[in-house]
């Protein structure tokens, strides 16, 4: 997070340290760092962008979301490692810490990284086998989950509330639902938030679903309609490490490992 730090140089240490096998993809200008934990062919991608907007710290958007990625990454590709006779199921999933997810502030939105990267996952997929993605982004501060409404919003504007996009959307809602009800988490507020790398992906064909979290009272601004404060500290200076909670990291790490029990009792979900 320091100013003129190299940021995908430091996730790769991050990833180094937790034991995690990882590549770098390069699709056009944008570097991707791609880890996949579990056996078989992934259908669902955590996803959060490393990139920030010029050279301010970027703890919460987006450092926070990384390193809980991260987190999570190593404790599931640790459950996996029980005794050889009994391995303990795992889920098996795919996580990308993506670039250019800023690019739209100054171009279109087919410049963001994830777009191409979602073009790449959707011709390497077999047919009817097409990967979804729950894109973290804004995590580090705040108790109230926030789940977005603008991709199925975008979709239904176009008339593509019954592509398949915006019926994997759906299916992604409902995991998140229920994910977060299995962790003891209250009901997420449900709103279009402002586009993260959702933006990208669904442009690109893919379902997918921001993720988010606001402090209690600024989730019932949000609720009201109105917008909360935390968002106008992105993007500046104020944006720095002192921000994040560890009652945010504790909530989402729960939240990712009800979701990961979730995909092993419904392995046809994703």
């Amino acid at each position: 997070m320091r100013p003129g730090g190299d940021r995908l140089v430091a996730l790769a240490g991050l990833l180094a340290a937790r034991d995690l096998p990882y590549s770098i993809v390069k699709i056009g200008g944008a570097r991707h760092a791609i880890v996949r934990v579990g056996e078989g062919r992934p259908r669902l991608a955590l996803v959060a962008h490393y990139d920030r907007v010029g050279g301010g710290p970027g703890a919460l958007d987006n450092s926070c979301a990384c390193i809980q990625l991260a987190d999570f990454a190593a404790r599931l590709r640790s459950a996996g490692r029980g005794a050889a006779s009994e391995p303990s199921p795992r889920a098996s999933v795919l996580v990308a810490f993506t670039d250019a997810e800023e690019a739209p502030g100054s171009g279109e939105a087919s410049t963001q990284g994830s777009f191409a990267l979602a073009r790449s996952l959707r011709a390497a997929a077999p047919p009817g086998e097409a990967m979804a993605a729950l894109v973290l982004d804004v995590t580090g501060r705040g108790g109230r989950l926030l789940l977005s409404k603008a991709p199925a919003e975008l979709l239904e504007r176009n008339g593509l509330s019954t592509s398949e996009a915006a019926s994997g959307n759906r299916a992604l809602l409902a995991l998140a639902r229920k994910a977060a009800a299995a962790a003891g988490i209250a009901p997420p507020i449900e709103a279009a938030l402002p586009w993260s790398d959702d933006l990208g992906l669904t442009l690109g064909g893919l379902p997918a679903l921001a993720l988010s979290l606001l402090p209690e009272e600024e989730a019932a601004i949000l609720a009201a309609g109105g917008r909360p404060p935390l968002w106008d500290i992105l993007h500046t200076e104020a944006d720095a490490p002192e921000l994040a909670e560890d009652s945010a990291f504790a909530l989402v790490a729960s939240f990712l490992d009800a979701l990961a029990l979730e995909l092993v009792s419904r392995p046809d979900t994703y």
